[in-house]
């Protein structure tokens, strides 16, 4: 019964001619565009002119402004009431050095007294030319000296004025050798004198600068040992606290060497006196005497 139902029930069956048909539509046609019309050609004598670009016009450089300079600073104004302090004064020059003491000239007469008495001591020496090294150096008339007396020799040889010769032998003969004699006995007799320094151009105590030395001028000699029969007495260094002999007569001998020389250095009087006596004839202002 269901069955029937259902069958009773189902549509029917369409056919083709029962199905609408839609209407055509109406076919729309598209609008044509407007086609320009042709211009005729511009002839050639009115095209268009290139005219040539004008070059820019050449702007002259604007100079930079001047750099302000700075004002120097306003000096500085003292305080109301005080005076304006004055200006340092510039600083003096050094003083330029002294020249060179010229070479001295001995007296043809004194000269003469001299050697003369050398020879009657028995020293031994003979002339030499005229020196002159510059810068005040030089001996007008030097001798060469090789003993003090017919008995002592000068070792090496010396080259002295005559002056400085005289001393050292009336030392000698007068002072050194009963002296050596009385303190020094067992060394025999007095056979020579050493010295290390005798005429030289410099300077004192061998400076770059400063006064010329005794040396430079003849005036001055270093004794550095005395030579017997039987030794050698260097020069030493005689302190007063030393009580031996040989210390006695070296301070003798320093002491009696101010009685013919106006300067006297012994050994240890200074740096540049060590191991030597010096001995000069500088003339001083009232015969003053210069012993240390």
């Amino acid at each position: 019964m269901l069955l029937c139902l259902l069958l009773s029930t189902a549509p029917a069956a369409v056919s083709a001619d029962d199905v609408p048909v839609p209407e055509p539509r109406p076919e729309h046609s598209t609008p044509a565009l407007p086609v320009p019309e042709e211009k005729p050609a511009v002839p050639a004598t009115d095209a268009v002119k290139t005219v040539p670009a004008e070059k820019p016009t050449e702007t002259p450089p604007v100079p930079a402004p001047p750099t302000p300079t700075a004002a120097p600073p306003a000096p500085a104004t003292p305080p109301p009431g005080e005076p304006t302090p004055a200006p340092a004064p510039a600083p003096a020059p050094a003083p330029a050095p002294p020249p060179p003491t010229p070479i001295e000239k001995e007296d043809p007469a004194a000269f003469e007294a001299c050697t003369k008495e050398l020879s009657t001591l028995g020293v031994q020496f003979k002339p030499l030319a005229r020196i002159d090294d510059g810068e005040g150096c030089g001996i007008d008339r030097p001798l060469s000296v090789t003993s003090l007396s017919s008995k002592v020799k000068l070792e090496p040889e010396a080259t002295l004025r005559c002056d400085t010769a005289l001393q050292l032998a009336r030392m000698t003969r007068d002072m050194l050798e009963p002296a050596a004699r009385l303190a020094l006995p067992e060394k025999g007799a007095l056979t020579s004198v050493h010295h290390a320094s005798a005429y030289v151009c410099r300077n004192r105590n061998g400076a770059d600068d400063g006064k010329i030395s005794e040396h430079a001028r003849g005036n001055a000699i270093d004794i550095s040992s005395l030579e017997f029969e039987k030794g050698t007495a260097p020069m030493s260094i005689a302190k007063p606290e030393d009580s031996d002999v040989a210390a006695a007569f070296q301070r003798s001998l320093n002491a009696f060497a101010c009685l013919y020389f106006r300067t006297v250095l012994s050994p240890g009087s200074d740096a540049a006196h060590q191991d030597h006596l010096h001995l000069d004839i500088l003339e001083r202002n009232g015969n003053f005497r210069y012993c240390r």
